[in-house]
């Protein structure tokens, strides 16, 4: 569970080295306690000894303390993650994102994603939720909200939004300098390697849902979201469409859990859903094809997947995205961006 950065360090293994430091510190005085206590009853005279006991007793002050401190600091993390606050909100560093995503992942039951083009899930989240029904033995329900890659007002409303966000400068201009910061200049998506993410992960859904235990559906909405919500069974993390912004994570035991369910449940009635567990045995005719394979088989497979679903049958002749999908799942993107 990450706290502030004010609290005991987050990384398991910087935890570690604050505990190393502690010890090796808490040696350094005690040898130093134990030559004091040498060198008082080596006969010196008794201001010495007056000033040497004043000494040994601010040392053992202070590997007291310092275990003390050690062992609260540990104590108090060790409640927090075991209490969990129903309404905790926590702040998710850019570079602990994925870690977080795919733990969650492992532990859960259920997986909700409220966004856009669900690459990261898809490539990411869904091979371990696949792995997790496999060895656990227990159904996942997955359920995807995406773009409606049919509909070019809300994927051209989508590319500009990422436009604005990948040209936004991040650092403040300095108010004693007056100085403009200078945006990057980054290359916008075009409206069909957008178009490519969401036949991607659509094409991933259908994938895995042949397999045992994976019951999963995909809603298509005629707009897009400046946010992403991916909500499992322990919290629902809020990220932006940024790489370098922070993600928000709400508890699974509070209120603000409960918005994103509700705007979930919303969401349902205001798009066209595929539910691809009642699809399983029209999508095993397909024999679709794996995700490692030659791309360009995987390029037939899409075309057949998309053919075979009437509403989505017009981009199957996008040779342009359906090139880039399969480019996609071949090479996939692990990080979440």
């Amino acid at each position: 569970m990450n706290q502030s950065s004010n609290d005991l360090p987050q990384s398991q293994n910087h935890r570690y080295i604050f505990a190393a430091i502690v010890f090796a510190i808490c040696t350094l005085l005690y040898v130093a306690d134990y030559f004091l206590i040498a060198f008082m009853d080596a006969g010196t005279s008794h201001l010495v000894k007056q000033h040497a006991s004043i000494i040994k007793a601010v040392i053992e002050n202070l590997i007291a303390g310092a275990i003390a401190a050690l062992l609260l600091a540990f104590t108090y993390r060790w409640i927090l993650d075991w209490i969990d606050p129903g309404d905790r909100v926590i702040e998710v560093s850019p570079g602990q994102i994925t870690d977080r995503l795919l733990r969650n992942a492992r532990k859960s039951q259920s997986y909700v994603f409220i966004g856009n083009t669900a690459s990261f899930v898809s490539y990411a989240v869904l091979p371990i939720l696949v792995e997790s029904a496999r060895t656990s033995g227990h159904p996942k329900v997955i359920t995807l909200f995406l773009i409606d890659p049919t509909d070019e007002a809300a994927i051209d409303a989508y590319v500009g939004h990422r436009a604005r966000v990948s040209k936004a400068s991040h650092s403040a201009a300095d108010l004693e300098l007056i100085k403009w910061s200078l945006p990057e200049n980054k290359k916008s998506e075009t409206l069909d390697e957008v178009i490519a993410k969401i036949i991607a992960s659509i094409y991933m859904a259908a994938y895995v849902a042949d397999y045992p235990g994976i019951n999963i559906t995909i809603y298509l909405r005629r707009s897009f979201t400046p946010f992403r919500a991916d909500v499992s069974d322990h919290e629902a993390i809020l990220t932006q469409e940024s790489a370098t912004e922070s993600a928000v994570a709400f508890s699974a035991r509070g209120h603000f859990y409960g918005w994103y369910q509700k705007e979930a449940d919303a969401q349902k009635g205001q798009g066209i859903s595929f539910d691809f567990t009642v699809l399983r045995d029209s999508l095993r005719n397909l024999a679709l094809a794996h995700p490692t394979e030659p791309s360009m088989k995987i390029k037939n497979s899409i075309q057949t997947l998309l053919k075979s679903i009437d509403y989505l049958a017009p981009i199957a002749n996008n040779e342009v995205a359906v090139s880039e999908a399969a480019k996609l799942i071949s090479r996939p993107k692990r990080l979440y961006t």
